[in-house]
């Protein structure tokens, strides 16, 4: 889908909910006005977080990361510990790859909000290293109340140099002293969930619990 495709899908008042496969190339030329008009969910993972993240910060609207239907009401999505404590705050976020290459290029302020960081691979644990480490050296992570960690599709059993996955999550996000809940159900191949909403994430109990969208 272009983006002319996309604003005729926004401006159509038959299509209520949008699937994507998005990308960064679809920003230049959104028409904004129609989501304002008629906001209507998109759902994807991801390229579709560039989407996600620029008709949030433009026009408020709430995303869907995932698959399938949309899911309403209010969830409560369980998780394994890694950072013990409980934050609260609007979640934002997805796609790893995306998020990073939104900085400079309209990435919304973080500050105060609730992380979400799902993953797909397309090369190896460096490039996880590379693009958290980018984030948190351009200072854009100072702000997180919390982070919460999905799926991260293609990284199951891989070791490189004795490092798993697991370890540069670690490395990288357990010293932003924030709570860390890992191994959360959302992402990839994983029914949606609400991006935009107030959360309350409880690292302690393993909860993730999100507002109706």
């Amino acid at each position: 889908m272009d983006t002319a495709q996309l604003n005729a899908a926004l401006r159509d008042p038959a299509v209520r909910v949008i699937a994507l496969d998005g990308d960064h190339r679809l920003l230049d030329g959104l028409d904004l006005d129609a989501v304002r008009a008629d906001p209507k969910p998109i759902v994807g993972t991801g390229g579709t977080t560039f989407v996600h993240l620029e008709l949030w910060r433009e026009c408020g609207l709430v995303g869907y990361h995932g698959e399938g239907e949309i899911r309403h009401g209010p969830l409560r999505v369980a998780g394994r510990t890694r950072v013990p404590g409980r934050a609260e705050g609007v979640l934002l976020g997805g796609s790893l790859g995306p998020l990073r290459a939104m900085l400079g290029a309209g990435l919304p302020s973080l500050d105060g909000a609730i992380l979400l960081l799902t993953g797909e691979r397309t090369q190896g644990l460096g490039q996880v290293d590379r693009q958290l480490t980018h984030l948190i050296r351009a200072g854009v992570l100072g702000g997180v109340r919390g982070v919460a960690v999905g799926r991260f599709a293609g990284f199951e059993g891989l070791v490189d140099r004795g490092w798993s996955l697991d370890d540069v999550l670690a490395d990288r996000l357990d010293t932003l002293g924030v709570p860390v809940l890992g191994a959360l159900p959302i992402g990839p191949g994983a029914p949606t969930v609400p991006v935009g909403v107030p959360a309350i994430l409880d690292a302690t109990e393993g909860v993730l619990a999100l507002a109706r969208a």
